[in-house]
Formats: C-alpha cells, structure tokens, sequence
C-alpha cells in the first residue's frame, strides 16, 4: 500500500536547559545511513567540547532502518527517547542529534531522558514537516511566453515542480494529488487557451504540506 508519511522538509534547532544542564537540539532531512552519520560527526565537530552528542535516526518510508546512540549517557537516556519522538511523530528520513553540556548537577535517570526527549520535540516544532502522499506526475509543455504564466499558477496552489526543460519550448514535470490533476489541466487550458499540452506520466509520492 502506498501510504502516506511525514518527511522533514527544513531542519530546525532548540535548546532547552535543567539545573544548569544545557540540551541544544539539531534536526536535519538526511536519506541515507552516511548522511546521518555525516551529520552526526558534524555535530560533534562542532560541539567538541561538549561531554554527550546523542542522537537517533529513522529511515525509509516505512520507517524501517533506525539507529540510535546514548553517546556515553546512562543506557536508554538520550537516543532512545530521542527515537521515540520521531516514533511517535511518525516522520521519515530524519536525524535528531541532541548535544547535552553538563551543568554540575547529576540529574538522574528520569529527568535526564525527559529532557533528551523535550529538546527532539523543540527542535521538531522549529522544523517543517511535509507529508509525501501518493498521487500523479504530469509533463506540461509550452512556449516560453505561456510558460511563466503556468509556473506562476503552480506555485501559488503548491503544486510541486520537479524539474523544468528547456528546449525549443518549456516542459514542467509536476506531482500532485489524483484529484488535483484533473482541476490543473481545466485550469491551464483556460490559462493558454488550449496551447500546452498536458501528458500523464506516471504515480509518484508527492510532497504536500503538513498544514
């Protein structure tokens, strides 16, 4: 079945603090294990001096290749409850590091999970999130003249553009939804009188805002 799922469109960050301990959270769109663990070494370049780097990562669209690490934390305090927020999310493809620097006061098994937990969520909340939903892909031609008025309509109902060639004229490649297909071929035949020309290619997950 081709369902739907959540996908990080644009990683964010926050930080969130308990007795002095610091939890700074940074998320990113990754769609492979070494990108995840490129940007899971990044962080920790770049947080050198920090005593934890825990993180946790969830792949492929069904979710099913999932990495996550305590980085020296009590076992099961900072990449599992990192994991299980992007469980309970549900979103694909992403990686959650959470640097932690120690603020002096041991905060204890709970507590500590807790806040590994909460910086996922806050960093989650500064991201956009998108769903990719099954639906249609479409080539649109015309002239260049047409073609600006017809990338100006695609964008203004966020229809996705997948790529654009130019030639002797101009050929859009959509996605979008089975049901929204049907409206933008009406709509730009109004919008050319009748001079582009739209062919159904093919199925295709689509990316569709979460709002």
């Amino acid at each position: 079945m081709n369902e739907p799922y959540k996908v990080l469109l644009e990683g964010g960050e926050a930080e969130t603090e308990l007795k002095k301990s610091r939890f700074i959270a940074h998320v990113k769109a990754v769609g492979s294990e070494e990108e995840a663990q490129a940007f899971v070494a990044e962080q920790k370049k770049k947080y050198y001096d920090a005593r934890h780097n825990c993180y946790a990562y969830v792949l492929g669209k069904d979710g099913d290749k999932v990495k996550y690490s305590d980085d020296g934390e009590p076992a099961q305090t900072g990449g599992l409850p990192i994991y299980n927020v992007l469980k309970e999310t549900k979103i694909r493809n992403v990686c959650i590091v959470v640097t932690r620097y120690f603020g002096g006061t041991l905060l204890g098994a709970g507590p500590l999970a807790r806040m590994y937990g909460e910086a996922a969520k806050l960093g989650l909340d500064d991201s956009l999130i998108g769903i990719m939903c099954y639906g249609a892909t479409m080539d649109i031609n015309s002239d260049y003249s047409d073609s600006e008025k017809i990338k100006r309509y695609l964008e203004k109902n966020n229809v996705e553009v997948v790529d654009i060639t130019y030639s002797n004229d101009v050929t859009l490649h959509i996605r979008c939804s089975f049901e929204m297909l049907e409206k933008i071929k009406e709509e730009i035949v109004s919008l050319t009188a009748s001079r582009a020309q739209m062919t159904k290619t093919g199925e295709d997950y689509y990316i569709a805002p979460e709002n």
